[in-house]
């Protein structure tokens, strides 16, 4: 039987870092977009995604609560905000909600208020990242040999940056799919930023999995030059664990690999990108497995040191 509690902060964990992405690249895509095309264009792109995001935070926050024995007091966490990194990661996670909400509104109820809405979107950027830092922080405990090292903020930060330029990448490729549909009169113009968001997604992509791919290289060297506490975590990780690690690796390079084929195969033949809507969709949800397995490693392979 699943034990939801034991599934929650993995989840949570993962859903957070990949909204942080979401609005880290969807903004890039928003400032780059209004300085070459305008606001119009540059609202058309991004309203639908920050609803997206904003329901994928709103998610994380109410599933987090599930692996806490008295989630009503979840809040009272923010009280020891100056000594305590989860006490800053809670807050940072409730300013970072609220100013993507903000944002939401903004795009909805304020569609031409440009100053506004940079404002406020990089603003999200900045509580996003360091919510995702704060996050990482928690983790760095001594007594957490496998935790306690640079290769948890690292892999951290590239989950986030991976599953943020999936995630925006599908969810441009479902709002063309509707443009299509309602026969948009920027159609052409909107087309042709989304293209251009996928080819240089591919590569983006490419480069923070060989991020991850190597920090997983220092993490195995690190653990097996050290004391008896990392070699029994090593041991979990390439012993019990090894088939798991194994997928989500080949996931991993698959899902990467398959966007970039895909991107090229549009790019060569030139058809409708509506029409590579499922394939890619499929990369994402092959790297959204893996990055949920490489979590579930995470939590598994830590051995505690000490009393």
């Amino acid at each position: 039987m699943v034990n939801l509690r034991e599934w929650a902060l993995p989840v949570y964990t993962i859903m957070m870092q990949m909204s942080a992405g979401s609005m880290l690249v969807l903004w890039v895509i928003y400032t780059l977009t209004l300085r070459q095309y305008g606001q119009d264009i540059a609202s058309k792109l991004t309203k639908y995604p920050i609803l997206i995001i904003f329901v994928t935070v709103a998610t994380a926050m109410v599933g987090s609560h599930y692996h806490l024995s008295r989630p009503a007091f979840s809040l009272f966490a923010v009280l020891n905000f100056k000594s305590s990194w989860l006490s800053r990661e809670v807050g940072f996670t409730v300013l970072f909600a609220l100013l993507v909400g903000t944002l939401l509104l903004l795009s909805h109820l304020r569609p031409h208020a440009v100053k506004a809405q940079l404002v406020a979107g990089w603003g999200a950027v900045t509580l996003g990242v360091v919510t995702v830092y704060a996050m990482s922080q928690v983790y760095l405990l001594p007594t957490q040999i496998a935790w306690n090292s640079i290769t948890t903020p690292i892999a951290f930060f590239c989950a986030m940056t991976l599953l943020g330029v999936f995630g925006v990448t599908i969810i441009l490729l479902i709002s063309l799919y509707l443009f299509t549909l309602n026969k948009d009169t920027d159609l052409a113009l909107i087309r042709s930023v989304i293209q251009r968001v996928l080819y240089v997604s591919s590569w983006a992509a490419t480069a923070i999995v060989l991020i991850e791919l190597g920090n997983y290289g220092y993490q195995i060297m690190d653990l097996f030059n050290r004391g008896e506490t990392a070699h029994a975590s090593l041991d979990l990780l390439l012993g019990l664990y090894r088939v798991l690690f194994i997928i989500r690796i080949v996931m991993l390079i698959c899902g990467v690999t398959a966007l970039a084929i895909v991107t090229l195969w549009q790019r060569k033949s030139r058809k409708p990108l509506v029409r590579f809507l499922a394939p890619i969709y499929l990369t994402f949800l092959t790297v959204l497995i893996s990055e949920v397995l490489g979590r579930f490693l995470f939590y598994a392979v830590h051995v505690r040191t000490g009393i």
